[in-house]
């Protein structure tokens, strides 16, 4: 290689370097899987929250969008009900 090929070469790396963190933020008005909001980071954990207020964020292993609401109180007890008891919401609520 040359000179000139080299000088190139690390003039490039070094502006996409420059360059990167300009091209990996979120805007204000940013897009997540069609919904308009921005991403925030929030106890060291990334989170997208959309217009409407619901957010999208890890918990766990996994993602997934929450609303915020609050369990009602059949709705609390459902979702702490024991290990291995696979009732729907509605057989539940009848059952209890």
């Amino acid at each position: 290689m040359t000179k000139t090929t080299i000088l190139a070469m690390v003039a490039i790396l070094v502006s996409s370097l420059a360059f990167a963190p300009s091209l990996v933020r979120a805007d204000s008005d940013d897009w997540y899987q069609g919904r308009k909001g921005q991403w925030t980071q929030s106890h060291k954990a990334w989170q997208f929250r959309d217009s409407d207020g619901n957010v999208y964020r890890k918990h766990g292993n996994s993602w997934g969008w929450y609303n915020g609401r609050q369990h009602s109180a059949a709705g609390e007890a459902y979702h702490n009900r024991p290990a291995g008891d696979n009732q729907s919401f509605n057989q539940y609520q009848n059952t209890h």
